[in-house]
């Protein structure tokens, strides 16, 4: 999902990891499940979830939360965990 939203627009970047190949960083973001997407080293999310959530998590880690009503995302919660199979940071 993540790579998705990377291809629409320039302002996302997403990076996969292969924590298999790259311990240490499986490691520096406790990575005990995947998929988990990490946003800007402060937003986790952990397993798949739905394009709304995963967008809702986007704006909140980078402060938009302004745009939730007018992308008309529902205002919802997951539960936080540690890094991810694909790392996403606004470009």
């Amino acid at each position: 999902m993540a790579h998705a939203m990377a291809m629409e627009t320039e302002q996302v970047r997403a990076d996969v990891v292969e924590v298999q190949e790259f311990p240490y960083l499986g490691q520096s973001y406790r990575v005990q499940a995947v998929p988990k997407t990490v946003i800007n080293n402060t937003v986790e999310v952990l397993g798949a979830v739905p394009e709304q959530v995963l967008l809702q998590k986007l704006l909140t880690a980078v402060g938009r939360e302004d745009l939730l009503e007018v992308a008309k995302v529902p205002n919802t919660q997951t539960p936080a965990g540690g890094p991810t199979s694909a790392l996403t940071r606004p470009r």
